[in-house]
């Protein structure tokens, strides 16, 4: 509850352990999938919970989230074939409304996935969905909270979690699970919230070019299995709407290791062929949205491509990341690209922000 006694615009931390049970159900958005799962997906997630009221106006904006690291446990449908998989993420959970005492938020949470029993091809051939122990994570969610205490919420959710290897290694059609669960979350101190005045995001015409140079490896198609690097340089420029918010236009140099092997039909592949450096290489022209959440900016780009050599697969093809801030407009880079249907390649690199 919120305390009229604080001061305004106070800055204060309160900190809270969540804990709770999922139940659901594994998504076969593959016809081969559907015949091996025997089960429904359920689990455990624990999560440690930050909500912060300060001084910086996205928190304001977005009802003072929580933020935090979590840990997700489920089983995947098929023990012998799919096993279990496992998650470690840092997450935010924006506020939606509330209503009485009842307080709704939704979540997005990105980070690394384990598949304890990934594809293997004498012991393991069944499972087309991980090619690889180590995993990307992205959950989403959609919360319900009621306190019953001081210091006790209860907490329902409905979550759609994904995982896959990025095309790191073949195969990997990837997972996604549907859940609902239920759990309790414990604050470490009283919830006596400062009342904090609300803050408006001013308009500014701030604008920006940023540019990333990115890196990764990947497997490109089963058969041969062999480990391409794949990587991109990218420019974008970005007009602010607020500090906290900005919409951009941008280019895209893209090297995707392997490509005419993931792009040309197999009955039309030549295995003895050779391939320059054109066969690889794309150019895009680019869409993005960016929020700033402090240092940590999070992106959405969509793209087409304009030039290559090897036809991609579709047209269009998407990008979604993370940039933190290093040291003044250094960035740190991690971001996932695809087509619209199937992981790429996941990259990390750095980046640089000019702002005029």
């Amino acid at each position: 509850m919120f305390s009229s006694n604080s001061e305004a615009n106070s800055d204060s931390t309160f900190y809270s352990i969540e804990a709770r049970y999922h139940y659901g159900i594994i998504i076969p958005h593959h016809s081969n999938m559907a015949y091996f799962i025997s089960d429904y997906a359920s689990g455990v997630e624990i999560n440690l919970n930050r909500r912060r009221f300060g001084s910086q106006i996205w928190e304001s904006k977005m009802g003072y989230p929580e933020t935090g690291i979590g840990f997700w446990f489920s089983t995947l449908g098929e023990p012998n074939i799919y096993g279990n998989g496992y998650a470690i993420y840092p997450y935010i959970n924006s506020n939606l409304f509330d209503i009485g005492n009842f307080n709704a938020r939704y979540r997005v949470a990105l980070g690394l996935g384990y598949a304890d029993t990934p594809y293997d091809k004498t012991e393991n051939l069944f499972n087309n969905i991980f090619g690889s122990y180590l995993n990307a994570y992205i959950g989403l969610g959609l919360y319900l909270s009621y306190p019953v205490s001081d210091r006790i919420d209860l907490r329902s959710t409905l979550s759609l979690n994904h995982m896959s290897n990025g095309s790191s290694r073949k195969p990997n059609h990837g997972l996604n699970t549907a859940a609902i669960s239920f759990g309790a979350v414990y604050y470490l101190s009283e919830q006596d919230y400062p009342r904090v005045l609300p803050q408006t995001s001013p308009r500014i015409k701030a604008r920006e070019i940023v540019g990333t140079l990115s890196a990764g490896r990947n497997q490109a198609a089963p058969y041969p299995p062999d480990i391409h690097w794949s990587g991109s340089l990218t420019f974008t420029h970005l007009w602010y709407q607020t500090e906290a918010k900005a919409y951009g236009l941008g280019l895209d140099f893209i090297r995707y290791g392997g490509a005419p092997l993931a792009f040309i039909k197999l009955e039309d592949m030549d295995f003895n062929a050779e391939y320059g450096f054109s066969d690889y290489f794309y150019t895009g022209i680019t869409g993005t949205m960016e929020s700033h959440l402090g240092t940590t900016a999070l992106y959405i780009t969509a793209g087409a491509y304009v030039h290559y050599k090897t036809e991609p697969r579709q047209p269009v093809y998407a990008r979604l990341g993370i940039r933190q801030m290093i040291y003044e407009n250094l960035l740190g880079h991690f971001g996932i690209k695809a087509n619209f249907f199937t992981a790429e390649f996941i990259e990390f690199g750095l980046g640089y922000r000019f702002r005029y």
